[in-house]
């Protein structure tokens, strides 16, 4: 059973059934001047004209990159060399680490870090306050966080930003297929990778603000109008679009109809039945963002007295798949900032399991993974000594 989609799903069937259409059939490159490669052209262009009809904002604002580790970067670099040198950012505490690696990089002590709450929401009045004083060059406020699946409230923190005219970025990695995507388009600046829902990896897009002059995501060619240099993968493009198009379809999970809206309650149900069965199973598991709204899709959880990289071995040779939190920060021996930012410690850290499931997860395999789950702290509490979890941090 694989519980790890927020750190990549597996191929759709239609993501995968475009790849091969246009890879057999379009492989030209789309710069070049010969009728052939016109059609690769005109089919690039269309999968502009797609997306950019589903975020809902003009197509030359969409540059196609390699997802949203690039494009994250790309806005810093950018933003570091067009502004003065006193500018300040403004970032949540508790963003993927492609988007705090970046800007504490270029902008060091310039980066204002937006408290969040226990639940791990952004406080909206830390940014009111932090904008009465002070006028960064970029707020950025991701979407949904990726360890907790809790949901940041972006359209409002939009709205506080244009009575300011401050600039808006929102990483929505995580939003994107699992959620209506209508509207993203209003911000300023929007980052998204492919293989978080259904796409190929190593492809993805940036929304940029409208009549941005001189950006680039990488330097070389004229390609993407001249923001991001290289020969453009228009089979993965059209992969990524083909998913995107059918996972927001009428009726389909991220539908904005009320069909839509009536399946991810479905899918949620699972999740909140997981997290039921897990918490009568386990007394004293904490699970982060409960009293939140959260992505349909995940649970994550501390799990007292036993440490997480031990859990997630047991649960692998259990045959469940999922993972100590962030797949960029489960390896680092640290405590990610999403946990640091929600007053977790690094003793407490050591607990966090994060299971995700994805649109064909079933309720009954939700209660197969958690009753796993429980079996194999249980073993491994039986094989090591006890650690106490500490106080609560959420």
């Amino acid at each position: 059973l694989y519980f790890d989609y927020s750190a990549t799903s597996p191929l759709h069937p239609i993501a995968r059934q475009a790849w091969l259409e246009i890879s057999d059939k379009h492989w030209q490159n789309p710069s070049s001047l010969f009728p052939e490669a016109a059609v690769a052209r005109v089919l690039l262009e269309d999968n502009r004209d797609v997306l950019a009809d589903l975020l809902g904002c003009e197509p030359q604002r969409i540059v196609f990159t390699s997802g949203a580790t690039e494009a994250n970067n790309a806005i810093a670099a950018f933003l570091f060399q067009t502004s003065h040198r006193d500018a300040t950012v403004a970032i949540s505490a508790i963003e993927h680490p492609c988007v705090l690696e970046p800007f504490h990089h270029f902008f060091g002590n310039r980066v204002r870090e937006l408290p969040v709450n226990v639940s791990g929401t952004v406080c909206l009045e830390s940014i009111e306050s932090l904008l009465a004083t002070s006028n960064p060059v970029l707020l950025s406020v991701m979407a949904a966080n990726n360890e907790t699946g809790v949901i940041q409230p972006w359209g409002n923190i939009l709205d506080l930003c244009r009575q300011r005219g401050i600039s808006f970025h929102t990483d929505a990695a995580q939003w994107i297929g699992k959620l209506p995507i209508q509207g993203l388009g209003a911000c300023d600046w929007v980052t998204g990778s492919a293989h978080k829902f259904g796409g190929p990896k190593g492809v993805g897009f940036l929304v940029i603000p409208e009549n941005t002059r001189s950006f680039h995501s990488q330097r070389g060619g004229p390609q993407e109008n001249r923001s991001r240099g290289g020969t453009e993968d228009l089979a993965s493009i059209t992969a990524m679009v083909a998913v995107l198009v059918h996972l927001q379809n009428q009726g389909a999970p991220c539908a904005q109809d009320e069909t839509g809206a009536r399946y991810r309650r479905s899918l949620a149900f699972g999740r909140d039945a997981g997290e039921a069965r897990l918490c009568e199973l386990l007394p004293g598991v904490i699970p982060l963002g409960q009293h939140s709204e959260r992505l349909w899709n995940t649970l994550a959880v501390l799990v007292p007295q036993v440490e997480n990289i031990r859990l997630v071995a047991q649960l692998g040779r259990e045959g469940i798949a999922c993972s100590t939190g962030s797949a960029c920060s489960s390896s680092s021996g640290t405590p990610s900032a999403v946990l640091t930012a929600m007053g977790i410690d690094s003793s407490q850290a050591r607990h966090l399991i994060r299971l995700s499931g994805g649109w064909e997860t079933a309720p009954s395999e939700w209660i197969e993974a958690v009753e796993k789950l429980s079996i194999a702290a249980t073993q491994c509490l039986a094989v090591a000594p006890r650690v106490a979890l500490g106080p609560q941090g959420s």
